[in-house]
């Protein structure tokens, strides 16, 4: 017997006040060989969202995307260590 997920996605738009349900059923082991077979950065990723922490690059991301905050440049970074 597998274990399975089943995940209910509801697209909602706001503009016709509408939403559409879709039910998915998933393996978990098809989702763990799916992980096995992504490559390191993206194991890496996969954690860093799992974990919570991804919710915070995100965020920092949209911000220099939106230009709210402006990154630091290579050399303002290592300005007082090189």
């Amino acid at each position: 017997m597998y274990n399975i997920i089943r995940i209910k996605i509801i697209i909602y738009e706001e503009v016709k006040e509408m939403s559409v349900g879709v039910m998915v059923e998933l393996k978990v082991e098809d989702i763990a060989n799916s992980i096995k077979k992504l490559k390191k950065a993206d194991k890496e990723m996969l954690l860093l969202l799992l974990s919570g922490e991804g919710r915070e690059l995100v965020k920092r991301a949209r911000d220099i995307k939106t230009k709210k905050v402006k990154p630091l440049t290579r050399e303002e970074t290592f300005r007082d260590v090189l």
